[in-house]
């Protein structure tokens, strides 16, 4: 079977997102859907995503939250000229390949005229103690077919087109970012925003009218599909830490960083604000 010639590249931010969640769920299967665009001749996935929060897993099977997926999907369609690629999931190490399941949930996909797809790609996950091994293929014809992908920095393989938007000038970032003001003025928190150089936007919230203290939270270009960074700022050191989070390691669309502002202060024990 002869299969045209094609490139395929992979951002490693989209590496990196498959390969934290392998990890997530070292004894049940998982995936996520692939995102990106074509060109002629080359395919590129800018981004993958989970299966979800409503996903169903267990040791041999997975069912991905296809709602919450098709919300991801449309964001990202509204602040990129991307679309729909594939599916990626994890396999048990005995099954280093797509199943004869896996052929025929793609193909059903590919024969779908209203999903214009000539294939699908469909990377095979292993993970052996904390390493994971990506393996891609792309499913066409009732076949699979190994291929080869070159990875590359993120920010390289966007596109570079006036389709293009940060999330916070389209319609439904502003919307999201007048949410995330609304949230924390409902909690009694005067949030500082600020817009970055850098395509971001940068939250600095307070901890109190005395504290030289601030929850910095940093939107990167695609919020809320990707999450935050959060940091804790001391004002009179200039100093950055890190701040774990059990809301960021499973990190949605509906979360809000109001929620993250309300996890640190219940992370303070008795919900007083630091010095």
């Amino acid at each position: 079977m002869t299969y045209p010639t094609r490139r395929y590249f992979v951002s490693r931010k989209a590496i990196e997102t498959i390969e934290w969640e392998c990890r997530k769920y070292p004894d049940t299967e998982t995936g996520g859907i692939l995102v990106g665009y074509k060109d002629a001749g080359q395919v590129t996935v800018t981004h993958a995503t989970g299966s979800g929060p409503k996903a169903e897993r267990s040791a041999h099977h997975f069912t991905k939250d296809t709602p919450y997926l098709q919300s991801v999907l449309n964001l990202l369609g509204h602040y990129y000229p991307v679309d729909y690629l594939g599916v990626w999931h994890k396999h048990p190490q005995a099954m280093p390949f797509p199943s004869g399941g896996d052929i025929l949930s793609a193909m059903e996909e590919v024969r779908d005229q209203d999903m214009m797809l000539e294939e699908l790609l469909t990377p095979i996950c292993l993970l052996d103690d904390d390493k994971v091994d990506i393996l891609p293929f792309v499913i066409r014809e009732d076949h699979f077919q190994p291929i080869h992908w070159e990875r590359a920095p993120h920010d390289s393989l966007m596109p570079q087109s006036p389709d293009s938007q940060p999330w916070y000038s389209t319609a439904e970032g502003r919307n999201r970012l007048n949410l995330e003001i609304a949230g924390f003025n409902s909690a009694g928190v005067a949030v500082d925003v600020r817009r970055g150089s850098d395509k971001t936007y940068r939250f600095y919230v307070p901890l109190g009218a005395q504290s030289r203290l601030r929850l910095v939270m940093l939107c990167p270009e695609d919020y809320p599909v990707t999450g935050p960074d959060v940091a804790l700022y001391d004002e009179s050191r200039h100093k950055y830490e890190p701040v774990s989070s059990r809301i960021l390691d499973e990190w949605n669309i509906y979360q809000y960083l109001v929620d993250l502002f309300r996890e640190y202060q219940a992370s303070l024990g008795s919900g007083d604000t630091p010095p």
